[in-house]
């Protein structure tokens, strides 16, 4: 073979060999070219996770008791998981997952003003609720205060129309034969006991007939008996007994009053105690000593 030939073949040769070189070069040229725009990617993807993750962590610290509104960030939550394992499994959409994350991001703003907002109303009705029951507290004691007083009004002026009995002047009574009737300290002697009285002048009070009641008690602490058996009266609430009772005519005015008590039995010696009752009060008191 001449000489030219295999000068032509080298030619072809080193040509076929510059131009596989050069397209080895290119395609090492591509293949950094994609490796860089995958590691591009890929560290785009693991930022975007990241911003995921936060804002997963943003939704979490989300609080409502808006039942609704706890549903539709349930619901957007349940958005970022998919986003999440979208990111992931290596879907490289990043532009359009971007999106769709940062509409969660507003959607979130959007609950964080809403929830912010609902706060503040809640604050509101809180503080204008307390209000309203501190004023109904203070309207109750107010009017408890003035039933309160109306009640001490009211028993100042039961109090104020209460009658009183003073001066008072006791004796025992021996009768005569004739009808005659005359005092005595002797005790053996007394068939009657004698208790008189004035029932003070009282413009509160009001005027009429009235009953005056006396207790007497003896010596031994036992109340004399009534001629009528066990006779008693509402004194305070309880039950008093009493001795014996008249009518009298009171006019607001000192009235002298004088009661006789006929003894069921010999009377002994000793102090004996004459509380005198009208109306239901205690008006007065006094002793009698017989010997």
């Amino acid at each position: 073979m001449s000489n030219k030939v295999y000068i032509g073949i080298i030619i072809v040769m080193l040509g076929v060999i510059g131009f596989l070189a050069y397209k080895m070069n290119t395609l090492e040229k591509e293949k950094v070219y994609i490796y860089k725009e995958y590691e591009s990617l890929d560290i785009e993807r693991q930022g975007l996770a990241m911003e995921l993750e936060e804002l997963k962590l943003s939704y979490d610290t989300l609080s409502t008791d808006n039942e609704a509104m706890k549903a539709e960030i349930e619901g957007q939550q349940k958005e970022i998981e998919k986003l999440l394992t979208k990111v992931k499994n290596g879907n490289y959409e990043v532009s359009k997952l971007k999106k769709e994350a940062e509409t969660l991001r507003t959607i979130m703003k959007g609950y964080i003003h809403q929830i912010d907002s609902l706060n503040q109303l809640n604050e509101q009705l809180t503080f204008e609720r307390d209000a309203e029951r501190n004023r109904a507290n203070e309207a109750t004691a107010t009017v408890k205060q003035q039933e309160a007083d109306i009640k001490v009004l009211d028993e100042a002026v039961k109090t104020s129309q209460i009658l009183q009995a003073s001066s008072f002047s006791n004796t025992g009574i021996q009768l005569r034969s004739n009808g005659k009737q005359d005092d005595t300290d002797r005790a053996a002697r007394s068939e009657m006991i004698k208790s008189c009285f004035t029932v003070r002048k009282n413009l509160n009070a009001r005027n009429g007939v009235r009953n005056i009641y006396l207790a007497v008690t003896g010596p031994d602490g036992v109340l004399l008996p009534n001629k009528e058996g066990n006779a008693v009266i509402k004194v305070n609430g309880s039950e008093q007994p009493f001795s014996v009772s008249r009518e009298i005519d009171y006019q607001r005015e000192d009235l002298d009053v004088c009661v006789y008590y006929s003894a069921q039995q010999t009377l002994t010696k000793g102090n004996y105690k004459i509380s005198v009752y009208e109306g239901g009060h205690l008006i007065g008191q006094s002793d009698l000593v017989l010997r």
